[in-house]
């Protein structure tokens, strides 16, 4: 009898080593998680976390980062799926991670900027530094848009002691939410989506501090495949107002998308116009310094009626566009912008300046043609005085072109 049972014991512990064997990457991928997640800083969710442990892989699924407060999303950052190969700090994984090469697929960006200038971007340093650790929402939780719950705090392993994250992460197939309350009745929005791009991220050894945020990539703007911008920005989140120097190459853009931005400056209307060119946006505490040229081409436009010395431009459209094509056939139009981004300044480039240089000069030779023939054709009196008095009217024309060219020429810039 003692001899059954401790043969029956010995299949009983073969089986469960057997189990344990069987399942074991099942078994250490449950209590991975588990140890993760008490690890993860407040502001941070995830819905699911899987293990490749043959190929020292991990997958984040359903990956959300928390904004700061007042804004209309809850969530700044939600990421689908982040993949990513890793190496153990010591024997164990419990013992802490490095992350290598990490990949976020379907990502989506929300900014936001409100009435007040504030950007939801730009005050994410307080939730970082704020936040402590939390633990995940429960599975199918739903959370509304502008919730105030930031995550609750609770005593947990400091993050920097656990995992080591890389610098640059891969984004595939990502999307940016540009919802802007600033400058338009309402808000404007606009998107790019189809992203590719790499970001790096640079934090504080304890993770509760960003210093700073780069980013390289390209997508398309409003999902249409045919209008791409590139970019190249780096931004310092740890300024009272927007710091950050970017740079944005634009190829076939409609125009018509930004005309929330330009329409209270431009002079012009435009039916339709698509843009190619280099914008340049460097923003110091709020203030900012811009270099802009743009190649323009399909170009339909007319003069905005009642606008400031739209009197001036006494000319056809198809003139006025002939001043500003280049020897080579392009449309170009140069500008800066300076001052504080709540007043921003606008001021012609050199290009710009050079052709309405050109038309005035135009014009003037125009005016004064008109006046040499009408006095030479004055025979009497009668007509010597109409013709002096066209001649003062001419004049006085000449005057107010050349008084109004000497204000854009001569705006600092």
């Amino acid at each position: 009898m003692i001899k059954k049972i401790l043969i029956i014991m010995a299949v009983i512990v073969i089986l469960a080593v057997a189990a344990v064997f069987y399942y074991r990457y099942q078994i250490i991928s449950l209590s991975a998680e588990s140890f993760i997640r008490k690890n993860l800083p407040g502001y941070v969710k995830i819905d699911k976390i899987k293990f490749n442990f043959k190929e020292n892989m991990a997958f984040l699924e359903g990956f959300k980062m928390e904004g700061p407060l007042g804004f209309s999303d809850r969530y700044l950052v939600e990421i689908a799926e982040i993949s990513c190969h890793y190496k153990l700090k010591g024997r164990t994984m419990f013992d802490g991670l490095e992350i290598i090469e990490p990949v976020l697929k379907d990502m989506v960006l929300h900014i936001e900027r409100l009435q007040n200038g504030r950007v939801n971007l730009s005050e994410m340093g307080g939730v970082i530094g704020n936040v402590a650790g939390s633990q995940p929402a429960p599975t199918g939780a739903i959370d509304e848009p502008g919730n105030t719950e930031e995550g609750s705090k609770k005593s947990s392993t400091p993050a920097d002691s656990f995992i080591k994250l890389p610098q640059e992460f891969k984004i595939k197939n990502g999307k940016m939410i540009l919802t802007d309350r600033f400058f338009v009745r309402g808000y404007n929005v606009l998107t790019l989506n189809n992203i590719e791009a790499a970001i790096s991220l640079r934090m504080n050894d304890s993770f509760s501090q960003v210093l700073e945020v780069a980013s390289t990539g390209e997508g398309n703007i409003n999902g249409h495949r045919d209008q791409v911008v590139k970019w190249m920005v780096n931004f310092n989140p740890n300024t009272p107002r927007l710091t950050m120097a970017s740079r944005f190459d634009l190829y076939s853009a409609d125009l018509i998308t930004f005309e929330p931005y330009y329409d209270r400056f431009s002079p012009f209307e435009f039916a339709q116009c698509r843009v190619s060119g280099v914008l340049i946006f460097n923003f110091d505490n709020g203030n900012i310094g811009s270099t802009n040229e743009l190649r323009l081409s399909n170009l339909i436009f007319s003069i905005k009626p009642g606008s400031q010395n739209a009197a001036m431009f006494e000319t056809s459209v198809q003139d006025l566009t002939k001043y500003f094509t280049t020897i080579t056939g392009e449309v170009i139009f140069d500008f800066k912008i300076k001052g504080d981004m709540a007043n921003p300044q606008f001021f012609l480039g050199p290009i710009s300046k050079q052709a309405i240089a050109a038309m005035v000069m135009d014009k003037v030779g125009d005016i004064l043609q008109q006046m040499s023939r009408k006095g030479s054709s004055a025979v009497t009196t009668a007509a010597g005085s109409a013709a002096a008095e066209t001649g003062n009217t001419s004049v006085d024309k000449t005057k107010q072109i050349i008084d109004m060219v000497k204000g854009f020429i001569n705006k600092k810039s």
